[in-house]
């Protein structure tokens, strides 16, 4: 004879995600996309620098640049947009608590304002510190513990009722991984967000398999596909750019700078920034 297993806490909330991503009608787009100097680099930067988080740095870029990637669905009173004036990236991690393994969702605010080294920072705390201390994790603990009706009432309301507070919960873009140990995703990734990026966590020879699922409500393929484009261009100059710093080669060729040429190419990078900021701020 079977028997019948409670939900756990972690279930429940995995169950909450699929309820509102199976009321969106999204889409979804996969591509392989190569950096091998950024594989490179990556190899030499300490500390090591996860895919995650550079793809996180240059979707956000995008993201940033393109107001249609920061916009979602609002259903009540009537069908418009909300479009977001941050950006909010909502990554899925997972994590062992109280002898399951299950998923958290943690959030990076304008991850494209940070840096590297500080994004990553952030994605180790997720990772490495206690449940406990993250106090996210806490909350979506104690959310799940919730009735259903509740939390699906929750839901609808942060989606519909307060729009401003939606990005806070949900994120303006998700992320999680495209595949593990060889295997890979074969339609989209789930979530409450407009965009959710899949991000294949071991490359091979520096050629990503990259998924992104899109809810066609707010936006056709063609834009998806160009936001595509763009990451990975910004992938490939803007984060490469920044990872070359860290590791001392030149970003171009590839070779290692001299002492001089590496402070020569600091000290340009770190004027370009204040610049940038000086802009920022005026705007």
């Amino acid at each position: 004879m079977g028997k019948r297993i409670k939900f756990s806490n972690g279930r429940r909330l995995v169950e909450d995600i699929i309820h509102v991503a199976n009321k969106t009608p999204l889409a979804g787009f996969v591509a392989d996309q190569d950096a091998g100097l950024v594989a490179k680099f990556r190899r030499h930067s300490r500390p090591k620098i996860s895919w995650n988080v550079l793809y996180m740095k240059a979707y956000a870029i995008v993201c940033k640049r393109d107001a249609n990637l920061r916009r979602a669905y609002v259903g009540f009173p009537w069908s418009h947009l909300y479009e977001h004036d941050k950006n909010v990236c909502m990554m899925t991690i997972a994590r062992e608590y109280e002898g399951e393994e299950r998923l958290f969702f943690a959030r990076f605010n304008s991850p494209e304002e940070s840096t590297l080294v500080e994004l990553q920072e952030q994605f180790d705390h997720y990772r490495r510190a206690p449940i406990s201390e993250i106090k996210q994790f806490r909350h979506q603990i104690n959310f799940a513990k919730a009735p259903r009706f509740a939390r699906r009432f929750a839901w609808w309301a942060l989606a519909n009722l307060w729009p401003k507070k939606r990005a806070s919960h949900m994120g303006t873009f998700g992320m999680s991984i495209s595949g593990n140990k060889g295997c890979y995703g074969v339609s989209h990734h789930l979530g409450p967000a407009t965009t959710t990026l899949g991000v294949d966590p071991f490359p091979k020879k520096g050629v990503s398999k990259i998924v992104m699922t899109f809810d066609h409500r707010v936006m056709d393929g063609a834009p998806v596909t160009k936001a595509m484009q763009k990451m990975h261009h910004m992938l490939t100059t803007a984060v490469k750019v920044e990872l070359a710093e860290l590791t001392g080669f030149h970003p171009d060729t590839g070779e290692k700078m001299s002492e001089i040429e590496l402070a020569e190419f600091k000290r340009n990078q770190r004027l370009r920034r204040i610049e940038t900021n000086r802009k920022r701020r005026a705007a």
